[in-house]
This record gives C-alpha cells, sequence and structure tokens, in this order.
C-alpha cells in the first residue's frame, strides 16, 4: 500500500521511532526538527496509551530534546495533545492536497476519493487510534483546538467541485450535501478499518487480506456512486 510523502506523522513504529536518526532538511531549521520529533513521538505515546496512559518522559526519551524544550514548544500535556490532533487531521488534509482531482472525471474523482480515504486510515493507524481516543472522550480536547475546524475545510470544498461538476456533466444528481457525502465516505472506511478485528472474529474473515481490501474499495466506491447518480 503505498504511503503518501506528505504525510509529516505517520503509521506508529518505526517511521516515528526513528524520526531523531533523519538529518535536518536544507530547508528546516533545527528547533523546527525538535518540534516535529516531539509531535512524532507525542503521536506514537498517545495513540498507542491515550491521553491518561501517556507519559512526558517517554515522549521525550525518543527525540534529542528534553522536557524544557517540550514545554517551551507546547506548554502542558493537554496542549501538546491538542497539538498531535491538530497534525493528524492536518497530515490528511495534506495528502489530499496532492490529488488533482479537478483533473479527474467526476466519478473517477469520487473513486479516487474514496479509494484514498479508505488507503490512508490503512497506513496511518496512529490516526485512527487518536480519532478513536478522542471520542471516547466526547472530543473535549478536540474542542479547544483553535484550527481544527479550519483544518477541515478544504475537503468539504475538494468535494463539493467534484459534486458541481457531476451535475454539469450529468453524472451526479442535484441536492447533495457535501459534508453529509464525506461523512457518509468516512464511515464506510472508518469502520472497516477501526473494528477490523472484532470484526474479523465475528465473521471469520480475514479482513486485511489484499484481495478483501481491493474488494472493498470498489464495494465503498460503488455504493457512493449509485448514490449520487442521477435518475433516483
Amino acid at each position: 500500500m503505498r504511503r503518501s510523502s506528505s504525510a509529516r506523522i505517520g503509521v506508529a513504529g518505526a517511521a516515528e521511532t526513528d524520526a531523531a536518526a533523519r538529518p535536518v532538511a536544507p530547508y528546516e531549521r533545527a528547533p523546527e526538527r525538535r518540534r516535529r520529533e516531539l509531535l512524532e513521538s507525542a503521536l506514537l505515546e498517545f495513540s498507542t496509551k491515550g491521553y491518561g496512559g501517556a507519559r512526558m518522559d517517554q515522549i521525550v526519551g525518543r527525540t534529542n530534546s528534553n522536557k524544557a524544550m517540550l514545554y517551551h514548544y507546547f506548554g502542558s500535556k493537554e496542549e501538546l495533545y491538542i497539538a498531535v490532533l491538530e497534525e493528524v487531521y492536518a497530515g490528511i488534509r495534506r495528502s489530499e492536497d496532492e490529488i488533482d482531482f479537478d483533473g479527474l472525471s467526476p466519478p473517477d474523482a469520487i473513486r479516487r476519493l474514496v479509494g484514498f480515504t479508505f488507503g490512508y486510515y490503512i497506513d496511518h493507524p496512529s490516526f485512527v487510534r487518536m480519532i478513536n481516543n478522542e471520542n471516547l472522550h466526547a472530543a473535549v480536547f478536540l474542542k479547544r483546538s483553535k484550527s481544527v475546524a479550519a483544518l477541515n475545510t478544504s475537503i468539504i470544498v475538494k468535494l463539493g467541485r467534484i459534486l458541481q461538476r457531476g451535475i454539469e456533466t450529468g453524472d451526479f444528481r442535484k441536492g447533495i450535501d457535501p459534508t453529509d457525502l464525506y461523512i457518509s465516505i468516512t464511515g464506510l472506511a472508518y469502520t472497516y478499518v477501526s473494528n477490523r478485528h472484532t470484526l474479523s472474529i465475528v465473521f471469520k474473515r480475514d479482513l486485511f487480506r489484499p484481495s478483501m481490501l481491493q474488494a472493498r474499495r470498489r464495494t465503498m466506491a460503488d455504493m457512493v456512486l449509485r448514490y449520487l447518480a442521477t435518475g433516483r
């Protein structure tokens, strides 16, 4: 499964724990790198242990920084957690920005969006765990973010343009709310990924077998396109 190069925070594991070993890029200053390292380490800690179980010493221990530097950048554990939440949303939005949806036909653009969303959740388990954790806490931390709403407007704008072009080409019917549609797309993909362990046991299927993932991607795209089709 291809991983987007733009996702600064990715799969919990080697990509995060090896952050300290990466050289400073020519365009990147040392303070920017230290902040990024702290965010990556914090994502690993929060996504695997939750807010209550996460330890600041563990977060700092995987980086070239110290606790004083961590508090200098983020102020508190709560503010660090909110920064991680904002970054996981920013990561998926950056990856979407790499896709030329306007260069695809409306149906192909929908298939691309559905496939991308599904693939992103598969490739970024830490994203899924963070969202799961925040839902368990009734989004108490996300509510305190000053930027998360603005971060997530871009995908709704993109989807709105796809829908409008689809209406103009006769592929899609009128009256579809892009926000509601995006919630449906994420629901189709997210539930499959986040509940794969229990669903695999209940239905005795290996849901992450490559053939199953390919079939699921086609099914989701077909479902969405049939919902959008004219003549309903």
